[in-house]
C-alpha cells in the first residue's frame, strides 16, 4: 500500500490532502494516517499543510479549497 501512495503522488505531481488521497485510493483517512506518517519518517513525503487558518498562502483570495477562516487540511508532497 505504501508504494500505491507514492505512485499516486508521482501521478498527480503535487501536494495532496489527506481527504483527496483517501478519495483517490478508496481508503479511510484514519487508515492512511499511519502509512503517511511512516513515509514522512522515511523521508519520502513531507507534510506541507494542516492545522493553520486559511489566509496564509498567496492564492488565498481565489482559493476554492478552503473557505476563508476555516482550518487548512493536512496535505503532503513527495520529497525530491
Amino acid at each position: 500500500m505504501l508504494s500505491e501512495i507514492l505512485k499516486t503522488f508521482r501521478e498527480t505531481g503535487g501536494p495532496l490532502s489527506l481527504k483527496e488521497l483517501s478519495r483517490r485510493l478508496e481508503v479511510a483517512p484514519g487508515a492512511l494516517e499511519g502509512m503517511l506518517e511512516t513515509l514522512v519518517r522515511q523521508g519520502k513525503l513531507r507534510e506541507v499543510g494542516g492545522g493553520g487558518s486559511c489566509g496564509h498562502c498567496a492564492g488565498r483570495l481565489g482559493c476554492g479549497h478552503v473557505p476563508s477562516g476555516d482550518t487548512m487540511p493536512r496535505a503532503y508532497e513527495l520529497v525530491n
